[in-house]
């Protein structure tokens, strides 16, 4: 079957092949009839554009960037999908990366995507220095960072209210009378690890409560993480009966933990995660978490992409996602 092309659009509308480019790219330049007109033309042909040959009169490929530290973690699928769905509905394609959250895969994966001309690209960096960031950025725009603070002006970036998330887990603990507290961070310094165990310890200074250093236990943010730091804490310190972890998946881990130790939850030991993900659901028992919309954060992080591309002198302000606290079994 040949393929439509804008010539059989023009013909079809009665205008010329100039007008149809112009009404497809909202041009003032034709009336709204003429317009309507060509647009009805093309759907009635199912017309679709040439994304090459668009390409080589904007500058543009189409395609762009979405960088993941590990899309093993739940978290992250739910993130790809509002970015690839928000994509697509824009004629986007998306190119996924995964960087084991390394810094010289970050980079690299930062530098193949710039090679092939991504239009833009979205960036989860947690080990990339601020100043190799900012020597990219210098030549490469424009880039959205997740979860993290770097100026620049090529730079915009969308953060989780992590601070508030921690206060409503520390608010509930203490609203329940609870005193002998823990938690399980992650054992790499990132924004999201900084602001969640300040607001966590902030917050229970605020009633009253205190966080001791000893009861902060780091580690891998992942499931056998969450289970040797849980096993850990209530070894060492029995009285403990609250625990608040950096993400669902530690809080998983602390689960398992717990019920190899003889502790019930939430009898003797309440749990809160962070993240919402899917998974949370599942174990027994469920787990409460502080919820972030993970499909529009995806969602968000594309619009501003395209909003960056189309503008690209424009500086947008931080967008700044809310969270909320979910109660289930664990508590």
């Amino acid at each position: 079957m040949r393929r439509v092309t804008i010539e059989d659009v023009a013909q079809a509308a009665g205008v010329s092949r100039q007008t149809v480019s112009r009404a497809m790219n909202d041009k003032d330049e034709i009336s709204q009839e003429t317009k309507q007109r060509v647009m009805q033309a093309i759907q009635e042909l199912g017309y679709r554009p040439n994304r090459l040959a668009q390409g080589m009169v904007t500058q543009r490929t189409y395609t762009v960037g979405l960088v993941v530290s590990n899309i093993t973690n739940p978290f992250f699928p739910e993130v790809t999908r509002g970015v690839q769905d928000t994509a697509l509905a824009n004629e986007y394609n998306v190119l996924l990366c995964n960087t084991d959250d390394t810094a010289e895969v970050e980079l690299q994966s930062l530098r193949s995507l710039a090679a092939q001309h991504a239009d833009g690209i979205i960036l989860f960096s947690h080990q990339a220095s601020d100043d190799e960031l900012r020597t990219f950025a210098d030549s490469y725009r424009p880039l959205v960072l997740i979860n993290r603070i770097c100026e620049h002006p090529h730079i915009s970036v969308l953060l989780v209210d992590n601070y508030r998330g921690a206060q409503l887990a520390a608010d509930y603990f203490a609203d329940h009378q609870h005193t002998q507290i823990g938690m399980l961070t992650n054992d790499s310094p990132t924004y999201s690890q900084s602001r969640r165990l300040l607001g966590f310890r902030q917050q229970l200074e605020a009633r009253g409560l205190q966080l001791p250093e000893e009861r902060v236990i780091p580690e891998v943010n992942h499931l056998e993480g969450g289970y040797r730091a849980a096993h850990q804490l209530l070894t060492r310190y029995p009285e403990v009966t609250a625990i608040f972890t950096y993400n669902d998946l530690m809080a998983v881990g602390a689960i398992r933990a717990c019920s190899e130790l003889g502790r019930r939850i939430p009898a003797d030991v309440a749990i809160i995660g962070f993240d919402g993900i899917q998974m949370s659901t599942m174990t027994t028992p469920s787990l409460s978490t502080i919820y972030v919309d993970k499909y529009a954060m995806g969602q968000q992080a594309m619009n501003r992409l395209i909003a960056m591309i189309e503008a690209p002198d424009v500086t947008f302000a931080p967008i700044e996602l809310n969270v909320e606290l979910i109660l289930r079994e664990s508590t």
